[in-house]
C-alpha cells in the first residue's frame, strides 16, 4: 500500500479480501446476502466464523445468516461520478452501529450519553435528495482536484451510511467492510463556514483510508505479530488510548487529509471557500499528522517492511506538505 492513493493496488487487495470472504461462506454452506462485494456478505462471513467448534458459546458477533438476502435493501446508486450505494437502514449496518456505540470510551459527552440511554445515540437513516446532491458535489471536486483519491474510493467503498444522533461522527467496521458511516451533520455547513461538500469529502477521505488500510493489511500486514498484550498509546484523533494499529491508521488518514486541505487551499478563491477556515483546518491536520508520525517513529521495531515503507512515505509527504504553498510537485495527488 502507498500513502498516495492507488486504485490499481486497491483493486488487487479488494479482490483478495472478497475472494477470502466468499470462500468462507462457501465452505460453511452459508447464505451470501446482497450482491457481490456487499458489506452484508462480509458481516455474514464474520458471523460464520463466530460459530463454536466444540459446543462452547460463540464469540460476540452477528448471527450467521442474520443478514439474509431478503433483508438487504436493493442498492440506491448515487447519481454522477461515483455510483456508490446510498445505504438504507439494514441489519448489518445497525449491528455495526451497536458495536461502535459499545466501544465509545466512558464520558464521551453528557448529551451523547443521555441520547444513548434513550436509544437515540446514533442511528442509520436513508438519504434525501439534498444529501445526495452534497455527495455529488464532493465527488465532482475530487474528480477534478484529486482524481486518484476518488478512483481509490470507488474500489473500496461500496456503501455510505448516514448516521443521525450526537454520539458518533463517523467510523468504519471491518465486519462490514465496504461500508463507511458518516454523521449526516457533516453534509451541512460547519461552524467555521466550511460547506457540507468539503466536510463530506474530508469524512470520505478519512473513512475511505481506514477501509484501504484494512484491505491492504490482509495481503501485507503493517505490524509485526505480537504474542503478548497489545500496548495502547495516545493518538491524535481519540481521547482514549489506542493500540498501535489505531495510531498507524490515524497517521495515514491525517497525512492524506493534509493533501486534501492543501488542494482546497490552492483553489480557495475559485471554489468560494472561507480562506481562514481552510487554512486553520489544514494546519490542524498537519499538526496532528506530525504528532502521529512522531509517536509512530518510536515503534519502528513493531512495523513490518510494508509498515515501515508506509511510515517513511508519511514522513516524506509531511515534509512536502509543510513546505510553502506552491512548492508541491504533484507526486501525492492533485492534477499532477
Amino acid at each position: 500500500m502507498l500513502v498516495s492513493p492507488d486504485a490499481v493496488a486497491a483493486r488487487r487487495d479488494e479482490d483478495a479480501l472478497w475472494s477470502t470472504t466468499d470462500a468462507v461462506l462457501r465452505t460453511a454452506g452459508a447464505s451470501a446476502p446482497g450482491p457481490p462485494r456487499h458489506p452484508a456478505r462480509k458481516a455474514a462471513a464474520h458471523g460464520v466464523r463466530t460459530e463454536p467448534a466444540d459446543g462452547a458459546a460463540p464469540a460476540a458477533g452477528p448471527e450467521p445468516g442474520a443478514d439474509g438476502g431478503a433483508v438487504v435493501p436493493p442498492p440506491r446508486r448515487a447519481a454522477g461520478l461515483w455510483p456508490v450505494d446510498l445505504a438504507d437502514p439494514a441489519p448489518h449496518l445497525e449491528q455495526a452501529v451497536g458495536r461502535a456505540l459499545a466501544s465509545l470510551p466512558p464520558g464521551h459527552g453528557p448529551a451523547a450519553d443521555a441520547a444513548d440511554a434513550a436509544g437515540r445515540g446514533s442511528v442509520v437513516r436513508g438519504w434525501d435528495a439534498e444529501q445526495a446532491a452534497v455527495l455529488a458535489a464532493s465527488a465532482e471536486w475530487l474528480h477534478r482536484a484529486w482524481p486518484s483519491m476518488l478512483a481509490e474510493l470507488r474500489e473500496g467503498v461500496r456503501q455510505i451510511a448516514l448516521l443521525h444522533g450526537p454520539s458518533i461522527d463517523g467510523f468504519t467496521d471491518f465486519t462490514t467492510h465496504g461500508a463507511v458511516f458518516v454523521n449526516a451533520s457533516r453534509l451541512t455547513t460547519g461552524r467555521t463556514g466550511l460547506p457540507g461538500w468539503v466536510r463530506l469529502a474530508d469524512a470520505l477521505v478519512h473513512e475511505g483510508t481506514h477501509t484501504r488500510c484494512n484491505a491492504a493489511a490482509l495481503s501485507a500486514p503493517f505490524l509485526v505479530p505480537d504474542a503478548g498484550p497489545a500496548p495502547t498509546m495516545p493518538t491524535p484523533l481519540r481521547a482514549d488510548p489506542r493500540p498501535l494499529t489505531g495510531l498507524f491508521q490515524q497517521t495515514v488518514v491525517l497525512a492524506r487529509q493534509a493533501v486534501l486541505y492543501r488542494l482546497l487551499h490552492e483553489e480557495t478563491p475559485a471554489a468560494d471557500l472561507p480562506p481562514q477556515a481552510v487554512a486553520a483546518r489544514r494546519m490542524q491536520v498537519l499538526n496532528r499528522a506530525r504528532q502521529g508520525a512522531g509517536t509512530l517513529s518510536r515503534y519502528s521495531a513493531s512495523l513490518t517492511p510494508a509498515g515501515e515503507a508506509v511510515r517513511a512515505e508519511v514522513d516524506e509527504l509531511l515534509a512536502r506538505e509543510s513546505a510553502p504553498t506552491g512548492a508541491h510537485p504533484g507526486t501525492y495527488g492533485g492534477r499532477g
